[in-house]
């Protein structure tokens, strides 16, 4: 278990170190009245699937913009239960505010901000998979107890394990975190466009150059149909499917401006494109010239 602290530190850096060395994927958006007051300490352990954090500290307010996901990959989950004191965590427009005994999910790739007051928090980080995250607050069913539980007993037999337990306890934290997020199922996630949407972005952009991959494998990636999958991207300036096709025609032009030795056929492959033929005219329809036209005009600049 290593241990993390601002104890010691002059006050006027016990922010700045707290936000360089912890919130790594979120930056500090205000500060309390009595931040030169600022207190935290972080213990974590690891396991092989993820981490454990018990987290205590005085108020601040943090956040992850929209800049800050589109530049890292935004490719974990949280799950924290609150033991003492208050938070309020706003996902878009939506707030949810946490009181001792709330389990809440956090999805890095997509923006958050949080006013944490003075409270301490137990929760695991894991990455995620390619399934869409309902996030927000869960409801207390089986599987959420049970991994309440299990972090409180953590939280209290940490310091008495051996490594190797500690990281086994840490990973059965993770399976409890997965097994809850599992029941808030597909249906609680197909409710909230914002979330499908975020999910199934994500999963264009990692997948869009596989020639195999479709909204139909889409779909049960984010673990919904294709009538809400479709629905989701209604009022979207394209539909999925275009949206999929757009990914593969703008992952071409990066390689046509970066890599000026591969033929155009072969950066059409790498794209997502079996046909030659077809991946030009689609080039032309969406950019207004071919990929040769395009490279060309691209060795000019």
């Amino acid at each position: 278990m290593m241990e993390i602290s601002t104890d010691g530190l002059p006050q006027r850096d016990r922010l700045d170190f707290w936000s360089q060395t912890v919130l790594k994927r979120m930056e500090i958006a205000g500060r309390d009245e009595d931040a030169s007051a600022f207190q935290a300490t972080l213990r974590r352990a690891a396991g092989s699937a993820g981490e454990f954090w018990d987290h205590v500290s005085t108020g601040i307010h943090v956040q992850r913009t929209e800049q800050r996901c589109r530049a890292d990959s935004g490719a974990e989950i949280y799950v924290g239960l609150v033991l003492d004191g208050r938070s309020e965590v706003s996902f878009g427009e939506r707030r949810v505010r946490l009181l001792p005994g709330d389990v809440y999910v956090t999805d890095f790739s997509r923006p958050v901000r949080a006013h944490w007051l003075k409270h301490r928090e137990l929760g695991v980080m894991f990455p995620r998979d390619a399934r869409a995250v309902n996030v927000g607050r869960l409801a207390a069913a089986g599987a959420v107890r049970l991994l309440s539980s299990h972090l409180r007993t953590l939280a209290q037999e940490a310091m008495a394990l051996s490594q190797h337990e500690q990281s086994a306890a840490v990973d059965i934290a993770i399976q409890f975190a997965r097994l809850a997020l599992a029941g808030a199922g597909p249906g609680d996630m197909a409710g909230d466009q914002s979330t499908l949407l975020a999910a199934a972005s994500q999963l264009i952009a990692r997948h869009c150059t596989d020639p195999e991959f479709s909204v139909e494998l889409l779909a049960t990636s984010l673990g919904c149909s294709r009538a809400t999958l479709y629905r989701a991207f209604e009022h979207e300036p394209t539909g999925v499917a275009a949206a999929i096709w757009s990914a593969r025609l703008h992952h071409a032009r990066r390689l046509l401006l970066d890599d000026r030795t591969s033929t155009i056929g072969s950066i059409a492959f790498r794209s997502g494109f079996l046909d030659q033929a077809n991946f030009n005219r689609m080039f032309r329809r969406e950019f207004g010239m071919s990929p040769g036209e395009f490279r060309q005009a691209g060795r000019e600049l």
